[in-house]
């Protein structure tokens, strides 16, 4: 895959500061990680894999095996690390995604090295008491760590990212020992395979930073910490599409010419909710607040007016609201609109409303109302209306379920509203 990014170290290492531990690494995963054996050796064969006997918490390496070797910087790094290496164990993940208002940033694998040539890691070549080219170990406290990384974007055009009148770009940096260095600002599909030396103490972290919030990566385990931030990003079964068209029975307007009885106004309204969407982030409001997300509804209307009388129908009014409740908080949407000519005349609305939801939520409630009139041309003398110009409707409500386990989502209409 081509791969684009802006402000990228080309391939070169780099030290990252390895003082003291993070207060992140407090975090810690829910589930802890675990290591299987890789049991394979590169195409050159080099040594330093471990059988997983005597492993260490560095994931499974033995300090036998690193003893004596030249280590490399603490807080080592190099991106478009090769492949071809010894892999002493691969660890298997669980929260390898990070999901941004940009996209989706993977985990696509992480890797325990024990030790890696100078070639590899392009350093100058040691000798050992053989006379042999040397392995380099990670630095004392430290293991080493491949971590395969890919980020695809969602949604908009490539062309709208991380521009002046787009969507924001994301940033992806290490952090170790107090210190923070920048490795992309992504606003294309993105892909890179990182070395990085890690403190055993698990207080390295990969910072996906985006709108000015960071999610975190344990560089150690390669398990996404918990974010009560971004949490919504992470439900199961957040979108729910139920393109629910709401019946809507609207009585026709009278006509009278004369003062008899000539024809009537026909009024057709259709509702539809298309998609309810839980999401930490919105572009008009920008990251929930801790514990909350955002609950965003697309909705439609279309309002048809016809008359058999050619035009009969001067002007009107029109206004439609979609209602939104969730935990007995109702936020609504309205459109309006003046002076619409109405012979015959058919307006359509595609709106978005936005509710402010707490991340757990479960169910929400939605209905429609709105008004509209009409009024006779009055250069049409003999043509008059038969009472009021004016109808009022409102829909039934629809409850859309978000579940949070293996159940089905639902969506069911009540028997409220008229």
């Amino acid at each position: 895959m081509h791969s684009t990014t802006t402000g990228r170290f080309g391939r070169r290492s780099f030290g990252l500061a390895a003082v003291g531990a993070l207060a992140l690494a407090a975090c810690g995963s829910e589930k802890t990680a675990e290591f299987e054996d890789a049991g394979g050796s590169s195409a050159n064969d080099r040594g330093g894999a471990s059988d997983g006997g005597g492993a260490s918490d560095g994931g499974g390496v033995s300090p036998d095996a690193t003893a004596g070797l030249p280590q490399l910087d603490a807080g080592f790094t190099l991106e478009d690390f090769t492949k071809d290496v010894t892999v002493s164990e691969t660890l298997q993940l669980e929260r390898n995604t990070v999901i941004t208002p940009t996209g989706t940033l993977t985990i696509d694998g992480l890797q325990a090295l024990a030790t890696v040539s100078a070639e590899a890691v392009e350093q100058d070549p040691e000798m050992d008491e053989d006379g042999e080219e040397a392995e380099f170990a990670a630095a004392e406290g430290e293991v080493l760590r491949a971590i395969d990384l890919s980020f695809a974007l969602s949604g908009a055009d490539e062309d709208d990212w991380g521009t002046d009148d787009g969507l924001p770009s994301t940033d992806i940096s290490l952090r170790a020992g107090g210190s923070q260095s920048h490795l992309a600002e992504i606003t294309r599909d993105y892909s890179n395979r990182i070395l990085v030396s890690v403190p055993e103490d698990g207080s390295a972290a990969l910072v996906v930073s985006s709108e000015g919030h960071d999610q975190v990566v344990d560089l150690l385990t390669g398990e996404r910490e918990e974010d009560d931030v971004a949490a919504a990003y992470y439900r199961d079964d957040r979108v729910q599409e139920p393109h629910h068209t709401f019946p809507v029975s609207i009585e026709s307007i009278p006509v009278l010419y004369g003062g008899n009885a000539d024809s009537e106004i026909d009024a057709t309204v259709s509702f539809q909710a298309t998609a309810l969407t839980l999401t930490a982030w919105t572009e008009r409001n920008g990251w929930a607040e801790p514990g909350g997300a955002w609950l965003e509804m697309d909705w439609n209307c279309e309002t048809t007016i016809e008359t058999s009388v050619p035009g009969l129908v001067k002007a009107g009014s029109f206004s439609a609201t979609a209602s939104l409740t969730v935990d007995d908080e109702t936020t609504t949407d309205e459109v309006h609109a003046d002076k619409l000519i109405l012979s015959p005349s058919s307006n359509t609305e595609e709106r978005t409303l936005v509710a402010a939801v707490s991340a757990d939520t479960t169910a929400a409630t939605v209905s429609m109302s709105g008004t509209f009139t009409v009024e006779i041309d009055g250069l049409q003398d003999s043509y008059t209306l038969d009472g009021s110009g004016e109808r009022k409707f409102s829909t039934k409500e629809l409850t859309v379920e978000f579940p949070q386990d293996d159940a089905a989502p639902s969506a069911q209409p009540s028997d409220g509203g008229s």
